[in-house]
């Protein structure tokens, strides 16, 4: 099996823990009916989401191989790129940067103390707010910190 395309993941973050109507994820998701409609049946079939009295909702009883391919490093991977992809290749409301940057010890060290702040805040404003915003208007925010000669190893790793 493949695993979830950021569409279906859209999906499923809509769904959360609730028991949804068509409608209802079309709204929270800000995919066109068909998209959507589309979409559950795919993850109908896997086995990821129920359908009961006109109601989605995610399967509790997921297979660990499926749980896997949904959480993995490989879909966490997948699903990165795709949404690097999309941000790279638009000219949208978006601010993406992407530098190699000269670091010595001390603000290497103070840079990763206001990254930890930056998830400290993020982490608090998500929980605070997911409840009551729409995945549709959700944000992504990603940032990343890597030796340039470790990024080169895995790059040549690739070739």
């Amino acid at each position: 099996m493949k695993g979830l395309t950021s569409i279906e993941r859209i999906i499923l973050e809509s769904i959360e823990n609730e028991q949804l109507p068509l409608k209802e994820i079309v709204n929270k998701s800000g995919l066109q009916e068909g998209v959507s409609f589309n979409t559950l049946q795919v993850l109908l079939i896997r086995g990821i989401i129920k359908f009961e009295k006109g109601l989605y909702s995610l399967n509790q009883y997921i297979p660990h191989n499926i749980n896997e391919e949904i959480n993995g490093s490989v879909a966490k991977k997948s699903e990165f790129l795709e949404i690097v992809e999309a941000l790279v290749g638009t000219k949208a409301d978006k601010i993406l940067c992407f530098q190699k940057i000269a670091l010595d010890q001390r603000d290497e060290k103070i840079f990763r103390a206001m990254l930890w702040n930056l998830e400290s805040f993020l982490k608090d404003a998500h929980q605070k707010s997911r409840s009551h915003i729409p995945v549709k208007n959700r944000k992504i925010i990603f940032w990343a910190l890597g030796d340039v000669q470790k990024v080169v190893g895995e790059l040549i790793k690739v070739y």
